[in-house]
């Protein structure tokens, strides 16, 4: 059975808490269906450029679609032929996009970051934003497992480099408003934060199974829930 990280946080940090369970929406799968909405924005808003500008938009999005679910499912070595394949495009589009699996990868990041800015916006000024953001990005942990290993080999360059300062940036108002509310510890950091997500990342990277990765994170998250919320 699939568990809704997303409801499974604030659940435990209620339970550890002992106030009553603060669940403000229930969602399963909350990445997959923000990034669908996000990437069918940006083709909508193409619609009234040039067809040829679209047909090149329409292309990046399959691809990027297409490498996630061949990263997860071959790991991150898998030949970017596959990739093209399962996007149906030749392997000349997918280099004109994306000329090494780095870029590539790079975009699936912006991409997730995107919509966990935007999902930031839409819970601004909520104290249980932190818990809903901190479920969001194990989720996208889940799901693009086989590319964190490339970050953890210290992988640098000016646009990931962006990305992890926005994903830094987006994390500091909401662990304050939650600190501040006494959702979590008076101590936690965002240094403990980001220390929390790369052990999460720790055990589920190499796990081609979906189910076994979330089983897997799932556990992560309630261990480290009874350090981070106060009782």
């Amino acid at each position: 059975m699939m568990i809704d990280i997303v409801h499974f946080v604030h659940r435990m940090a209620a339970k550890l808490s002992g106030a009553d369970m603060p669940v403000h929406f229930k969602v399963t799968g909350w990445f997959g269906a923000h990034s669908s909405r996000l990437y069918n924005a940006a083709v909508t808003d193409s619609t009234k450029e040039a067809p040829k500008r679209r047909d090149a938009q329409e292309n990046r999005t399959r691809i990027i679609q297409a490498a996630r679910e061949v990263f997860a499912s071959s790991g991150f070595e898998v030949p970017l032929s596959t990739i093209a394949s399962r996007a149906g495009v030749g392997r000349a589009t997918l280099y004109r996009n994306f000329p090494d699996r780095f870029t590539l990868a790079a975009a699936i990041f912006e991409d997730n970051i995107a919509a966990l800015e935007n999902l930031a916006r839409e819970h601004r000024g909520r104290p249980d934003a932190f818990m809903t953001l901190l479920s969001a990005i194990v989720e996208q942990q889940i799901e693009v497992h086989a590319l964190f290993p490339m970050l953890m080999a210290g992988v640098s360059t000016p646009n990931v480099d962006e990305l992890i300062r926005r994903a830094k940036g987006l994390l500091r108002a909401p662990l304050r408003a939650a600190v501040a509310a006494g959702l979590v510890r008076s101590d936690l950091t965002l240094t403990d934060v980001l220390g929390m997500l790369a052990m999460i990342s720790a055990v589920v990277t190499g796990d081609a199974l979906a189910s076994s990765r979330q089983q897997r994170a799932t556990r992560a998250l309630e261990l480290l829930l009874h350090g981070i919320v106060p009782r």
